[in-house]
């Protein structure tokens, strides 16, 4: 089984709009976000939902552990291309 290896841009933390709400600061950026150093400020305590590993009970029944973890890679990719 393998695991999502974050490179830590912090682009999915910039494009949350309509995905985490109370994590929203109003323009689709984590409100937990440090534009400074592109890390979180609460990583050790983040919800579920901003980690990978843990996020996949949200998707269980919809999908397996490979296919998550692919789909994740897919959309990580796709921000960067979207930011260049």
């Amino acid at each position: 089984m393998n695991s999502f290896m974050c490179d830590k841009c912090g682009l999915c933390c910039q494009n949350i709009g309509g995905i985490a709400s109370e994590l929203d600061n109003g323009k689709g950026v984590c409100k937990f976000y440090d534009f400074q150093t592109k890390l979180c400020k609460i990583y050790d305590t983040r919800p579920d939902i901003c980690n990978v590993e843990k996020g996949y009970v949200f998707f269980k029944d919809v999908m397996s552990y490979e296919e998550y973890i692919d789909l994740n890679y897919k959309l990580c990719k796709e921000l960067k291309r979207r930011s260049l």
